[in-house]
């Protein structure tokens, strides 16, 4: 095994993370973060809230790529004698984004996407059109037409099916 390029460092929930994997899950997280630390893995960049980390895929037989990793690869601390260092973020269960979701909370990455020299007049404009809902019944014409019940001849057995 050739020596290692990175340093690691975890997130302490992130070791929690890693003992409640399943065990298969577990050593293949494992294996895959020892090969991040001698660089003989690549994991893919991450987009949107997660720009600046790596996800790893995990998952063994039919459900292959069932979980993830979530790393980020930053300088080392000073004093280290490596330059960078793998810093695992989350591990867990790909199903409903979960390990994506538990990176943002993380790593405080729940806010709105804005790149940093958004100006004060960009950001009101972004909350404004958040702000507006969809549902107030106008539209670019005014307001909506009031809906009228029409009546029949004969009244209706069930008067819920008057007003169809």
């Amino acid at each position: 095994m050739s020596p290692a390029r990175f340093a690691f460092a975890a997130h302490p929930d992130a070791l929690t993370d890693l003992r409640q994997l399943p065990d298969l899950i577990r050593d293949q997280a494992l294996l895959h973060l020892q090969d991040l630390v001698h660089g003989e893995r690549v994991a893919k960049r991450l987009e949107g809230r997660l720009e600046g980390f790596h996800k790893v895929y995990l998952g063994t037989g039919t459900a292959f790529a069932s979980h993830r990793l979530v790393v980020q690869f930053r300088p080392a601390p000073p004093g280290s004698r490596y330059a960078r260092e793998v810093y695992l973020v989350a591990a867990g269960s790909r199903e409903d984004y979960a390990a994506y979701r538990t990176a943002q909370l993380r790593m405080n990455r729940t806010g709105l996407n804005q790149p940093a020299d958004t100006g004060p007049a960009d950001e009101a404009r972004v909350r404004a059109a958040r702000a507006r809902s969809p549902h107030t019944g106008e539209n670019q014409f005014g307001p909506a037409p009031a809906r009228t019940a029409f009546s029949t001849s004969t009244p209706a057995a069930d008067p819920r099916k008057a007003l169809r």
